[in-house]
């Protein structure tokens, strides 16, 4: 695996530190699923964590986003240790500072795109007056300037996919997480968005960690992470 290239002294928008998180089979014994010795991202990094199906990279990015708690360790994420926050705390941090991609897209059927992206700025801070502007201009930006007012129904799902980098970027985070966001997509739409990603990561100054199994998808990031080297 290739990792940080060296010279990068920008602070780190990330930080591991002995990070675990197990869980219980049906006869009660805990099974470890994540351990993370150390690990680090800088601020506008784009970094690849890899490892088999089941090793434990959805969970790891959920402990990220201060969805699940870990059992022990220190996770830093802009200079805040999320492990220590409450449940609402970590709630009000990850709308303010953190985007998250699905495989799964995660948009509301009811909603149209534009209405889908607004909302990743209502559960933040409330939308505000320039709300809009921005939810159509990122829209516009990964191509669905004309598909603003389509519900998910009506999009393809590299279209659904899309909206939903829009709606991750809304509140400008400083860290974008992924989990295999070209998992449900055919070739050319997986590489498509993924340069899309990539790209709108890099234009708005946003760490991006993605976490995949594809060797297409390790290809295009010159920084790919084993998550078993992380041990």
């Amino acid at each position: 695996m290739r990792a940080m290239s060296e010279g990068n002294n920008q602070p780190p928008v990330l930080a591991l530190h002995d990070v675990r998180k197990s869980y219980r089979d049906p006869d009660a014994v805990p099974l470890e699923v994540v351990r993370i010795k150390e690990f680090s991202l800088a601020a506008g990094e784009q970094a690849a964590l890899v490892g088999r199906s089941g090793s434990g990279k959805s969970t790891l990015l959920n402990l990220v986003a201060g969805i699940l708690t870990p059992d022990a360790g220190d996770i830093m994420v802009c200079g805040e240790n999320i492990s220590k926050l409450s449940e609402a705390k970590r709630d009000r941090f990850r709308a303010a500072h953190l985007g998250y991609v699905f495989q799964t897209f995660n948009l509301l059927q009811g909603f149209t795109a534009l209405e889908n992206v607004l909302l990743g700025r209502v559960f933040a801070s409330g939308a505000g007056g320039d709300a809009h502007e921005r939810a159509t201009k990122l829209l516009q930006t990964v191509g669905l300037g004309e598909r603003l007012h389509h519900k998910p129904r009506a999009l393809s799902m590299g279209e659904q996919q899309r909206a939903a980098i829009a709606r991750a970027l809304m509140n400008a985070p400083h860290l974008m997480l992924a989990d295999e966001p070209t998992a449900n997509l055919d070739e050319p739409n997986g590489v498509a968005v993924l340069g899309l990603l990539q790209k709108a990561c890099m234009e708005n100054k946003c760490a991006l960690l993605l976490v995949t199994h594809d060797p297409d998808v390790m290809r295009g990031f010159s920084r790919v992470v084993g998550l078993e080297e992380l041990r």
